[in-house]
């Protein structure tokens, strides 16, 4: 009688590990398609709730699913519409924005304004245009078949499956995610669209609606859409007139991120604030804007992997925190000592 050979524990480490590495490098080849497909599932799945809320609300399901398809499409295409406007009419005007050069630092932010707007594809709106219709059908298609492909995955794997239940509790934290950035986005950039009016700033709502967007990056996100506007205030008013935005600016921001966004976190999604800063570079050299775009939830995917496998367990621990209980245990343990 044979003993059965195991795998050495180290051994599967090193394999789980080397697994995800191998998956990288895939998704680094394939990146400008599996990017707009990812984004239409996460947009997809954030939208479905509104479909269950409508059903909970008395609607057949015909009708839910008919007012959330209808309702997508008229929001995403009035979107589109205003940000194409807003493009052309930027692209019209960006060899008329300059900034006074004997003004202080007045050479310098003008090659900043030339950099920026010579990195911005103005000239390929249509491209824009193509990407945005792609992904919102996508979005819509996804949307009515969502509610069949939790039924099969219950068909498939049984209603008790723990695989299957870790796949809905996920969802379950994506859902959690972006309905909390979403509503501190939201807060952040109708603050910052209404300082654009005040000071009557050249297209305040292609810069509130960037806020918005560029919300979801976290960290640096919210910095790259306060350059475009503090750049023409800084053209339109001067030095003093760019300064008085970005202070009013970094309040909004520091109340929405400060204050309501670990209001609504509470005890939700802890993650290593180091991970979710690093996070933002792997993710984005692996699929670009997409991926910084995608950089937590697709962290939160890579940490509930970890968390299968005794072996890399470990490794999910530290991707995660909780900052009361620690900071708690430090303040014992440095009182003691």
């Amino acid at each position: 009688m044979t003993e059965e050979y195991k795998i050495p524990p180290f051994l599967n480490q090193i394999v789980i590990i080397a697994v995800i590495i191998l998956a990288f490098i895939g998704m680094k080849y394939v990146a400008p398609i599996l990017g707009p497909i990812l984004i239409s599932v996460f947009i997809a799945i954030l939208i479905y709730p509104f479909l269950m809320w409508l059903k909970k609300k008395g609607f057949s399901y015909n009708i839910s699913i008919l007012i959330t398809i209808v309702t997508t499409f008229v929001l995403g295409a009035g979107l589109l519409a205003i940000l194409v406007d807003s493009l052309s009419q930027l692209a019209a005007a960006a060899p008329n924005i300059t900034i006074n050069p004997d003004s202080f630092l007045g050479t310098y932010a003008n090659q900043i304004t030339h950099f920026l707007l010579s990195n911005i594809p103005l000239e390929n709106i249509a491209g824009f245009i193509e990407i945005s219709f792609f992904l919102l059908f996508a979005v819509i298609f996804l949307i009515y078949e969502l509610p069949y492909v939790k039924s099969r995955l219950v068909k498939g794997f049984g209603k008790d499956n723990p695989t299957l239940k870790h796949v809905f509790d996920l969802v379950g934290d994506f859902i959690e995610y972006f309905v909390i950035r979403i509503k501190v986005n939201l807060f952040a950039a109708v603050g910052f669209l209404s300082i654009y009016l005040l000071f009557d700033i050249n297209f305040a709502v292609l810069w509130g609606i960037l806020a918005f967007i560029l919300g979801f990056i976290p960290y640096i996100g919210i910095m790259l859409a306060a350059i475009p506007p503090i750049l023409l205030a800084w053209a339109k008013y001067g030095i003093w007139g760019a300064l008085g935005i970005t202070v009013l600016f970094v309040i909004i921001n520091t109340i929405a991120e400060s204050y309501i966004f670990p209001k609504l976190t509470g005890k939700g999604l802890q993650i290593s604030v180091y991970i979710v800063f690093i996070s933002l570079f792997i993710w984005g050299w692996l699929m670009g804007l997409i991926g910084m775009f995608l950089a937590v939830p697709l962290t939160i995917v890579v940490i509930k992997y970890l968390e299968n496998f005794k072996e890399t367990r470990w490794l999910a621990l530290l991707m995660t925190t909780d900052d009361k209980k620690e900071k708690e245990k430090f303040e014992k343990e440095e009182n003691h000592s």
